[in-house]
């Protein structure tokens, strides 16, 4: 699929009228060192679509583990994309993306295990909403717990509630309560998707300035304002190891670092950027806080937190 560049104010897509999605769906999955789990998502995918079929294409980011190698084992040399270096899971996504032939292709980090069928249970989503460009299923974690995978477009209201810890007593901050039934929603996490080839073309591909984190609530508010639906469909629930796809990524900066000032930038501009630069660092100062209180407390994944809130510190400051 060749695709444009990104677009940022895309033509409303035009009344669509349902019809049939062919086959086969096209797989991404974006692995950068995900030796450990790749195996595993590869063999699940086998089952994943036994209506439509499934093409699987693996972008690896320059991995040094023997991801690609792995990947070639199971999908022979051409269903792997080998980049030349880690541009970002955007990167990885936008390489698989010009693998897609048919009307629909799903895009999955390499700790993502899909059920037999849940692919084409998504597909099904897709063709029975024809204005509805992306589906994502509910996501449950190695511990049976649903993931937070949705929320509303960032707001400098919503970044405070979130700050300030309101969020916890129910304020909207940056995550929402999942639906109990198909739904549309403003953004779903892009560790597991099932989008339309023809909203790829018309929106193009993913933004690879963001690197990792906030591209796909970035790729989910271009959707919106290209006039189609992103929907959260937890009838379909798929297995993630969240932060589990990647063993050489290290500690990453919490609450997406540097990539929600583009964010911010990009979709909020009656702000500043020396405004948002303020109002995350003085949020993330007080969860820092917050975090490290709790670890000395015993609460021993708080002190890992604290060090991620630290570094985004670092990073939006710029130091």
């Amino acid at each position: 699929m060749t695709l444009p560049g990104p677009v940022s104010n895309v033509p409303r897509v035009p009344e669509p009228t349902a019809r049939p999605l062919a086959g086969p769906i096209t797989a991404v999955v974006v692995t950068y060192e995900s030796a450990a789990t790749l195996d595993r998502c590869l063999e699940c995918l086998a089952a994943a679509a036994p209506r439509r079929g499934v093409q699987v294409v693996v972008a690896d980011n320059a991995s040094t583990d023997g991801s690609a190698a792995i990947a070639e084992r199971r999908l022979g040399p051409g269903g792997v994309v080998r980049l030349a270096r880690n541009g970002g899971f955007a990167a990885g996504v936008n390489a698989g993306f010009a693998r897609a032939s048919g009307d629909l292709v799903a895009v999955l980090n390499p700790d993502v295990e899909v059920p037999a069928g849940g692919l084409d249970a998504l597909a099904d989503v897709l063709e029975r909403h024809p204005r509805a460009a992306l589906a994502g299923p509910r996501t449950l974690g190695h511990d049976g717990v649903a993931e937070r995978t949705v929320g509303p477009f960032p707001t400098a209201e919503r970044e405070w509630a979130h700050s300030w810890l309101l969020d916890h007593a129910g304020w909207p901050g940056r995550f929402a309560p999942q639906p109990d039934s198909t739904a549309r929603v403003d953004w779903v996490s892009g560790c597991g998707w099932l989008v339309r080839t023809d909203a790829v073309r018309a929106v193009g591909p993913l933004d690879e300035e963001y690197f990792m984190y906030f591209e796909d609530v970035d790729y989910c508010r271009r959707l919106h304002d290209g006039g189609w639906d992103v929907l959260h469909v937890p009838e379909v629930t798929w297995k993630h190891g969240l932060g589990k796809g990647s063993s050489g990524t290290g500690a990453q900066p919490a609450d997406g670092g540097l990539a929600a000032v583009r964010y911010f930038r990009k979709h909020v501009p009656q702000l500043s950027e020396a405004q948002v630069r303020g109002m995350l660092v003085r949020g993330w100062w007080l969860r820092r806080l917050w975090r490290a209180a709790r670890a000395a407390l015993g609460h021993a994944p708080s002190a890992g937190v604290a060090r991620r809130y630290a570094i985004a510190i670092e990073q939006v400051r710029g130091r």
